[in-house]
């Protein structure tokens, strides 16, 4: 069993509201990151929050979805990425990390990611795809990390962030490359969300 953990609790300072509330297609970005992972069929979800977290759950409902708050956002990924595991599922195998700033990943590509680590259950598993601006391969998001490595996300630095646990020398990674660009487009801008068809 996978737990989803979804990263909704930065500052979005660039972006001036909470990046959770913008819509798409008539609903705000995080109920697309819900929708997209029910369709994925995973069970169980956290929504990480923070200082925003009155304001999003006036305007979003969690459906089945559990509800962690980081109290200090400003620590960054890796601490809102603790908040997250320890509202987890305790059953967990392995942990997917995803942003709330990527309303457009479609459920067949949190499967495919799924399925890989299901092939590759001792190795942390990273999406990456192909990025015209500089001809090279991207990584991306979702990332799936087993429980095996669970305390490395405690003992890593917080302003190294998720690269310190994906980058220490005990752990496998399996890249899985996508013809997918939107494991690799996020919104940190007005500009950005400007670019979103339907937005």
């Amino acid at each position: 069993m996978i737990s989803a953990i979804i990263l909704a609790a930065g500052e979005s300072s660039r972006m001036g509201k909470p990046k959770a509330l913008l819509e798409w297609r008539g609903l705000p970005f995080i109920e697309h990151v819900c929708v997209a992972l029910r369709g994925a069929g995973v069970e169980d979800r956290v929504a990480v929050l923070g200082r925003a977290e009155a304001e999003i759950l006036a305007v979003w409902t969690p459906a089945g979805e559990k509800v962690a708050v980081n109290p200090r956002p400003e620590d960054g990924q890796l601490s809102s990425l603790r908040a997250g595991l320890g509202a987890a599922d305790k059953a967990a195998e392995a942990f997917m990390v995803c942003l709330v700033d990527q309303p457009t990943i479609a459920p067949a590509t949190y499967r495919k990611v799924i399925d890989c680590w299901l092939a590759n259950k001792d190795s942390i598993v990273i999406p990456r795809t192909f990025r015209a601006a500089d001809s090279r391969m991207k990584r991306g998001h979702p990332v799936i990390i087993p429980a095996a490595h669970r305390q490395l996300c405690f003992e890593g630095p917080l302003d190294k962030g998720l690269h310190w646990v994906t980058h220490h020398p005990s752990v496998r990674i399996a890249d899985l490359d996508l013809d997918d660009a939107e494991i690799i487009r996020d919104f940190d801008t007005p500009e950005d969300y400007a670019g979103l068809s339907g937005g």
